[in-house]
């Protein structure tokens, strides 16, 4: 029996190959559409690092600091503040205390402060900086981050 061209078990093949690109074009514009929505939803920060925060040192807040006075014998001030950050194995009668802050993206913030004692008693102070409280620190970014929401 004879066959029209293109035609098998009664199906016209030539329809089907033309279905078959149709089929794979929808596919593929399916995939491009679902990517491009689902990647809409998200931020513009979908391909940035993400960066910690860094905070090296002694965290100190700024009434404990206030506390501090010529007089207090290193005993007292390390009850008030802790342990210095470095002592300086030349020089006993020099304490000091270093912080540093680098939030993930911002500028770093460094603070310093140098007890001198003179017979075991504080007998002068030096400050550089300000020294941020890590609690107030965290609690007022998580307000911000709140708002920002």
């Amino acid at each position: 029996m004879g066959h029209a061209p293109g035609l098998r078990f009664g199906y016209d093949v030539r329809r089907f190959r033309g279905m078959e690109t149709m089929q794979k074009l929808l596919i593929t514009l399916g995939m491009i559409s679902s990517l491009a929505l689902g990647l809409g939803g998200c931020s513009m920060d979908l391909f940035t690092v993400y960066k910690i925060d860094v905070q090296q040192g002694n965290a100190l807040n700024e009434k404990d600091i206030a506390r501090i006075r010529p007089g207090l014998t290193q005993r007292q001030v390390q009850f008030l503040i802790g342990n210095p950050l470095l002592q300086d194995p030349f020089h006993r009668d020099r304490w000091d205390y270093v912080y540093y802050y680098k939030p993930g993206y911002g500028e770093p913030q460094q603070a310093r402060l140098t007890l001198f004692f003179d017979q075991g008693k504080v007998s002068r102070i030096e400050r550089a900086g300000k020294f941020v409280d890590p609690d107030q620190f965290y609690l007022e970014r998580s307000r911000n981050e709140v708002r920002k929401d």
